[in-house]
């Protein structure tokens, strides 16, 4: 399996492709219309149901036309995205509020690491595996 061209920016990749997609979107929608068309004929009072239909006719789309106008003005403010933001990584204190005591950058080529929690403390250490052991890796 190979992995997606990443130096090509995301889109559409001929205007058969834009077609194709075009195609399904008329077809969903031809679909939608006419599964609720059958609910509609239907012989109970449907004036509620009249409502809800004519209300996500109505209101799916604005919704959706309005996050494509956002994120249009995102785009004409900022421009494109080159990269991902940065974030700095602190991991400081656990999820109880324990403080982490950890060398990370010493720790990342360690082959067994344990993990000691003494009161409000969380001790990352290294320690050296028994000679012959098979090297575990926990999947998660």
């Amino acid at each position: 399996m190979s992995l997606p061209d990443r130096t090509r920016p995301a889109g559409l990749r001929s205007p058969l492709h834009a077609v194709g997609h075009v195609v399904l979107v008329v077809l969903g929608w031809a679909g939608f219309v006419w599964l609720w068309s059958l609910v509609l004929v239907r012989p109970w009072d449907s004036a509620d149901l009249r409502a809800l239909i004519v209300g996500t006719l109505v209101v799916a789309p604005t919704l959706t036309v309005a996050w494509i106008v956002h994120n249009i003005g995102i785009y004409r403010r900022r421009g494109p995205r080159r990269s991902v933001p940065a974030v700095t990584w602190r991991y400081e204190r656990d999820y109880n509020g324990r403080e982490i005591v950890a060398d990370f950058v010493a720790l990342r080529d360690a082959r067994a690491v344990v993990i000691d929690v003494d009161g409000g403390r969380k001790r990352f250490r290294s320690v050296a595996e028994p000679a012959g052991r098979e090297r575990e890796v926990a999947h998660g």
